[in-house]
């Protein structure tokens, strides 16, 4: 049996919190550290994001987009992590090598740049999905005003 959506959405969210956290005890042997850094906290932020936005999906009204836009998000968030990690270390800065075992610099850094402009694009996505869902919880406006309904107000002092 699955699980709900919700659940699954916080346990990656728990995963992803994870990955942030092993990513601090790295930072050091990154070749850019400000990249590392930005990693790490992409990876805690998204992962206590993920976890939220668990709570919040099934309250949103999304009908058969609830599915993809929970993978949307759930994706989009471990892209941004992974852009990260590839561009910091892997790719150029201060202490990167001139001759990586694992190819050029440049290459890493390109990876990054594409999977870091995929993130934005789901994540774009993702937000506007989430917005309407949110759109739909509104509760309807009376069309009867105050003046027409025989409710009583009341004034205190």
């Amino acid at each position: 049996m699955r699980a709900p959506i919700d659940l699954r959405l916080a346990r990656h969210g728990a995963i992803l919190l994870l990955l942030g956290m092993l990513t601090g005890f790295v930072i050091v042997d990154f070749h850019n550290r400000g990249a590392g850094n930005a990693a790490h906290m992409t990876g805690l932020i998204g992962g206590y994001g993920l976890i939220a936005l668990g709570l919040l999906w099934p309250k949103l009204n999304l009908g058969r987009w609830s599915g993809a836009g929970a993978w949307i998000t759930a994706a989009s968030l471990y892209l941004n992590w992974l852009g990260l990690v590839l561009q910091g270390g892997f790719g150029s800065g201060p202490k990167a090598p001139s001759s990586p075992r694992l190819g050029p610099t440049v290459l890493w850094d390109r990876a990054g740049g594409i999977i870091l402009t995929m993130a934005v694009l789901l994540s774009l996505l993702s937000g506007l999905i989430v917005l309407i869902g949110l759109r739909k919880l509104a509760a309807p406006a009376d069309p009867l005003g105050p003046s027409e309904r025989n409710d009583q107000v009341v004034f205190r002092r």
